[in-house]
């Protein structure tokens, strides 16, 4: 084996290493946030809305290559989720505490009401929470880590409740300033990876984003 391959080995023998490390450092909500999260937190904290682009990838274990999709969305602080997917084709997702729905072409296809499937609510809490870095409504649900490396942060959950267990064995978000990356490990084997660029932090929301959690 040349010392070419021996380097890419080590490599990728490291960042699978460096994935898990995160567990390897229990946190309490409080730890964190004066911690690895101070300043992403600190971001949020001033900002009611989050909005920029995705990157979705999801990998399944019956397929070689991962389902990829791409968009941009909105987040609105008490308000919730908009999951704009523009490729490979158009779909707009709403998630909110009140329920979800999904626009294809104009029309809703898919309408839930968290009053008639509390399941909506959990997942709406959970996925709002970890974009918000609300580590503190997190910690009811899940054991929290954290480790810091320089600028990088990454934090990991796993669930302490049966019924989460049962949908992913655990989650990563990562970053430096701000919220780059989310995997989740499905409980079955599967995994998700979602890349966040060109994030942007404003201090409130304009006419046209409040409008998105009205249709």
């Amino acid at each position: 084996m040349t010392w070419r391959a021996l380097l890419l080995l080590w490599v990728f023998a490291c960042g699978a290493v460096c994935a898990e490390d995160v567990f390897e450092h229990p946190q309490t909500a409080t730890q964190l946030l004066q911690g690895p999260l101070a300043q992403p937190a600190a971001s949020l904290r001033d900002a009611q809305v989050l909005r920029g682009k995705f990157v979705y990838r999801k990998y399944l274990k019956e397929i070689p290559q991962p389902l990829i999709s791409r968009g941009e969305f909105v987040f609105v602080k008490d308000q919730g989720i908009d999951w704009h997917t523009r490729e490979p084709f158009d779909s707009d997702f709403v998630l909110t505490a009140n329920g979800m729905k999904q626009i294809d072409a104009g029309k809703t296809t898919v309408q839930m009401n968290a009053s008639e499937q509390p399941a909506v609510r959990v997942v709406a809490r959970i996925f709002l929470s970890l974009l918000s870095l609300d580590v503190n409504s997190l910690q009811s649900s899940f054991n929290l880590f954290g480790v810091q490396q320089g600028k990088q942060w990454q934090v990991g959950l796993r669930p302490t409740v049966a019924a989460i267990a049962a949908v992913f064995r655990d989650a990563i978000v990562s970053g430096a300033t701000q919220v780059e990356g989310l995997v989740l490990h499905d409980a079955n084997g599967d995994r998700t990876e979602i890349n966040f660029t060109e994030t942007q932090y404003v201090a409130t929301p304009n006419a046209q984003e409040l409008q998105l959690f009205k249709k």
